[in-house]
């Protein structure tokens, strides 16, 4: 019995998961494009859409790293005792320490490398410049 919660368990957190990066990597960049893409007004770039869009999507990521400090800060369940650095511990003590990331961290960083990978497999495989026009 304890074996199908934890199955149902860990498959809601994986989709939850993939979500996440979903919204966060590929979600904001979209969305603050199509805002971009109806401020500016034809078919000519102009100042006020990439403005919008490049500001857009930097204020955002930082609004959520804002709100993502906030509930990591938030979240631990229990209070923590005094933090003991590296120099007052003893070799055992540091060899056997887990992994100290937290989901929104693993999000991030995964949602980062996604978007990397994409970006570049598009300009690689997709990106065409186009005709030369004039000269």
């Amino acid at each position: 019995m304890d074996l199908p919660f934890r199955l149902a368990k860990g498959t809601a957190r994986a989709i939850l998961s993939v979500v996440a990066i979903a919204a966060f990597g590929i979600g904001v960049p979209f969305a603050w494009v199509w805002i971009g893409s109806q401020l500016q007004g034809g078919t000519a770039p102009s100042a006020t859409g990439l403005g919008v869009t490049l500001f857009g999507i930097i204020g955002s990521y930082c609004s959520l790293a804002f709100v993502f400090g906030w509930v990591k800060g938030h979240s631990s369940a229990a209070p923590q005792g005094p933090v003991r650095y590296e120099w007052n511990r003893s070799l055992s003590a540091e060899r056997y320490q887990p992994a100290k990331t937290t989901p929104l961290e693993d999000v991030i960083a995964i949602a980062t490398i996604v978007v990397g990978v994409i970006c570049t497999l598009w300009f690689f495989l997709f990106g065409n410049p186009g005709v030369p026009t004039g000269t």
